[in-house]
């Protein structure tokens, strides 16, 4: 989302930009304390989905943003001099507005939120001066939790430059049943540890070339190498970080991946029919409804039937396959993240 917004900012000669990581900005204890969510999303999943909600029934000040070094934070300002902040983490939606309330800097915020639809109460802050929702749902779960309605306003889930330029000037063909299925296996950027089970239940079908994207997970990419090419040989292709992902995307016919906000935005971007996995963490919940309702993709709840949804898929001649391609290039909107950037543009300069 960062990087989405970024992007756009630099293209605005009257725009100047600085992009800063909350955790730094809290110092080494806390930066690296924030390793615990890929940890717990990857390892305990459902420990992560009993703290989101326990922390979902109110309005919580959570312990490690309170570390923040205000002095750090007073010496970017004093140093940028910023006319309008973006928040795009939930954590530190509420610590930046009581920051700027208790040294009465009279600098607006503005939060992007980068969940499709299960809006933590922590993205609603009442007092950011305006909140930018993906969808209509995350609208309404953020009334919900008691946000002004004027306060809410509805610009869609920014995509990286990159994945939207592939989008246009790719030409997307429908799978030629004639040919291997090409499926493009990814855990995100550190890796999953459910790639394995999925990608050897994935290989059983002899008509499927796997691509796997094992991300930073150096453990995982070994193990795999070692384990599946000498079985399957070219059929597999296993990568560990890639910094290509449009292009594998574009190169697929299949993504099989966790339904985050980002992958699955990036997926409908490209026209990429995707089956969304596990681990199913709560604040993801929701994006697989809206897929349902969309169309934009299915939900697969273990390896054990991965096939299965493969197999329908493509039955019909890849029926189902092509309603979801079709689904996507209604629904997807290029402009997402330039729309944002325009809307903060107009903010800064009527304030």
């Amino acid at each position: 989302v960062t990087d989405s917004l970024v992007e756009q900012f630099n293209l605005m000669p009257d725009i100047e930009v600085k992009a800063i990581d909350g955790f730094d900005l809290a110092g080494r204890f806390a930066y690296h304390s924030s390793d615990i969510y890929g940890i717990l999303t990857r390892y305990a999943p459902w420990l992560y989905n009993l703290c989101w909600k326990i922390s979902d029934m109110g309005h919580p000040t959570f312990p490690i943003p309170r570390l923040i070094c205000r002095r750090r934070f007073l010496e970017f300002v004093n140093a940028f001099k910023p006319d309008l902040i973006i928040s795009v983490h939930s954590l530190f939606n509420t610590l930046i507005t009581k920051l700027i309330s208790k040294y009465n800097l009279n600098i607006p915020v503005v939060v992007v939120q980068a969940d499709l639809v299960s809006i933590h109460s922590t993205w609603c802050n009442p007092d950011a001066y305006m909140t930018i929702c993906p969808t209509e749902d995350a609208r309404a779960r953020s009334m919900r939790h008691h946000m002004p309605e004027d306060k809410l306003k509805v610009l869609g889930f920014p995509v990286r430059k990159r994945f939207v330029d592939a989008a246009k000037d790719s030409s997307v063909k429908d799978h030629d049943l004639s040919k291997p299925l090409h499926i493009l296996l990814t855990g995100g950027g550190e890796g999953s540890v459910g790639l394995k089970q999925y990608a050897g239940k994935i290989l059983v079908n002899p008509d499927v070339k796997l691509t796997i994207v094992c991300g930073r997970n150096k453990k995982l990419h070994d193990n795999l190498k070692k384990n599946l090419e000498p079985k399957y040989k070219e059929r597999v292709n296993i990568l560990g970080f890639v910094d290509d992902m449009e292009q594998r995307m574009l190169d697929s016919d299949l993504l099989i991946a966790r339904g985050s906000p980002n992958t699955l935005t990036e997926a409908v971007t490209l026209a990429v029919p995707i089956i969304m996995t596990g681990p199913f963490l709560e604040q993801e919940r929701g994006n697989f409804t809206l897929a349902d309702n969309f169309n934009l993709g299915v939900v697969c709840n273990s390896p054990d039937d991965i096939q299965a949804h493969i197999t329908d898929l493509l039955a019909n001649d890849g029926e189902k396959l092509k309603k979801i391609r079709a689904a996507q290039k209604e629904y997807r909107c290029f402009d997402n993240a330039y729309n944002i950037a325009s809307y903060v543009r107009e903010l800064t300069n009527a304030l």
